[in-house]
C-alpha cells in the first residue's frame, strides 16, 4: 500500500469516527433535553394540517381568542402559561404550537412566513370556525398580519406583542445564509451545530438578556421547558432554525401594515432594546395603531409581567 492510500483511509477511518461520535453526542443531548417530559400532550387537541400535525390546546367560553407564540426554534404555546388561565373566564382560548415548534411537527421542509400564513387562516377557517382575535409575539407578527389580509373577515381585533422590527423581515436569503441552512441541514454536523446553538446555557442567557427584565424573577421551569421544545423531535428539531437562519421565514409587511382595516394594538415591553424604534416604524406606516408600553419589561411582558398584559388585552376585546 503506497503513502497516499494509506492516508485517505486513515483520514477515512478519522471521519467515520468523528461522524460515530457526533452521532453519540447528539443523541445524548437529545435524551438530556427531553428527559423530564414536560410538554406534556395529554390535555392538547391536534389539528391534522397539510405540511404537519399543528397541537393546540382550547380552553374557557365566549368569543374566540388565538394565542401564536413566537417563532424560534425553542418556542411553544408554553409562552402563553400565564394569560391562558385567566383570558379563559371570559373567551375561548385557543393556544398553538407553530409547525416546527412544541408538540407540532417539524417537517424536513423550508418553512416560510406564507406558509405560516395559510396555517393561521386554516386553523381558524377549519377549527375556530368565527371570527376571531389573535394575539401575536416578535416574529409571529409579520405572518398574523399577513393572514388578515388575505382574509379580513375572519379577524376582529389584532394585538401585537413586541413586534420584530421591519427592517430585520425586509432580509433577503443571501448566498451567506443559504450555506448556513445548508450546513444546518447535514445529518450529523448539522445536528451538532444545532445542538450547540440551543445549548441550556444560551436558552438561559435569551432570557436574562432579551425576554426579561428583571433575571431574578426567571422561573427555573422556563429554561427547562424551552431547552425541550428546542430538542423534543430529535435531529428535525432543527428544520425550522435552517430556514430561520437562511431568512426564509422574512417578508416585507410595509404594504400589509397601509392596507390591513383593522384595529391593532402594540403592546411592548418598555425596557426592550430598540422596541421604541420599532413601535415608530410600525405607527409611520399606520398611523392608527395604538400603543402601550408594560413597564419593568422586555421581550416576553405576557410572562414577566401577565397581569398587566391581561389588562389590555381585556381592555382591547372590551371583556368586563
Amino acid at each position: 500500500m503506497n503513502k497516499k492510500a494509506g492516508i485517505a483511509l486513515t483520514l477515512t477511518g478519522l471521519t467515520a469516527t468523528s461522524l460515530i461520535s457526533l452521532s453519540v453526542i447528539n443523541k445524548t443531548i437529545i435524551q438530556l433535553a427531553t428527559s423530564k417530559r414536560l410538554l406534556d400532550s395529554k390535555n392538547k387537541e391536534m389539528y391534522h394540517w397539510r405540511f404537519g400535525d399543528i397541537s393546540y390546546s382550547v380552553t374557557g367560553e365566549g368569543k374566540p381568542v388565538l394565542l401564536v407564540h413566537n417563532l424560534t426554534e425553542d418556542s411553544s404555546s408554553v409562552e402563553w402559561a400565564e394569560i391562558i388561565p385567566k383570558l379563559s373566564r371570559t373567551n375561548t382560548v385557543y393556544a398553538i404550537d407553530l409547525l416546527g415548534c412544541g408538540l407540532s411537527d417539524r417537517p424536513d421542509i423550508t418553512y416560510t412566513s406564507y406558509m405560516y400564513t395559510q396555517l393561521i387562516n386554516d386553523f381558524i377557517q377549519n377549527i375556530i370556525k368565527k371570527k376571531t382575535s389573535v394575539i401575536a409575539t416578535g416574529k409571529s407578527v409579520s405572518f398574523v398580519l399577513g393572514a388578515c389580509s388575505v382574509n379580513e373577515d375572519a379577524y376582529e381585533e389584532l394585538i401585537l406583542i413586541n413586534p420584530e422590527n421591519i427592517r430585520s423581515l425586509n432580509r433577503s436569503p443571501s448566498k451567506r445564509t443559504n450555506t448556513a441552512a445548508f450546513i444546518l441541514k447535514m445529518p450529523s454536523i448539522g445536528t451538532f451545530i444545532y445542538h450547540m446553538l440551543t445549548a441550556r446555557n444560551l436558552i438561559e442567557e435569551k432570557f436574562e438578556e432579551n425576554y426579561y427584565y428583571d433575571s431574578e424573577n426567571i422561573p427555573e421551569a422556563l429554561y427547562d421547558y424551552y431547552f425541550e421544545s428546542a430538542h423534543l423531535k430529535g435531529k428535525a428539531s432543527k428544520n425550522l432554525c435552517a430556514s430561520l437562519v437562511g431568512r426564509y421565514t422574512n417578508a416585507n409587511i410595509i404594504r400589509t401594515l397601509k392596507t390591513v382595516n383593522k384595529n391593532i394594538h402594540i403592546l411592548a415591553g418598555q425596557e426592550l432594546p430598540g422596541i421604541k424604534d420599532t413601535v415608530k416604524e410600525y405607527q409611520y406606516y399606520n398611523p392608527a395603531i395604538e400603543t402601550e408600553y408594560i413597564e419593568y419589561t422586555k421581550g416576553l411582558p405576557q410572562l414577566e409581567s401577565p397581569d398587566q398584559v391581561l389588562k389590555y388585552i381585556n381592555l382591547y376585546l372590551l371583556n368586563e
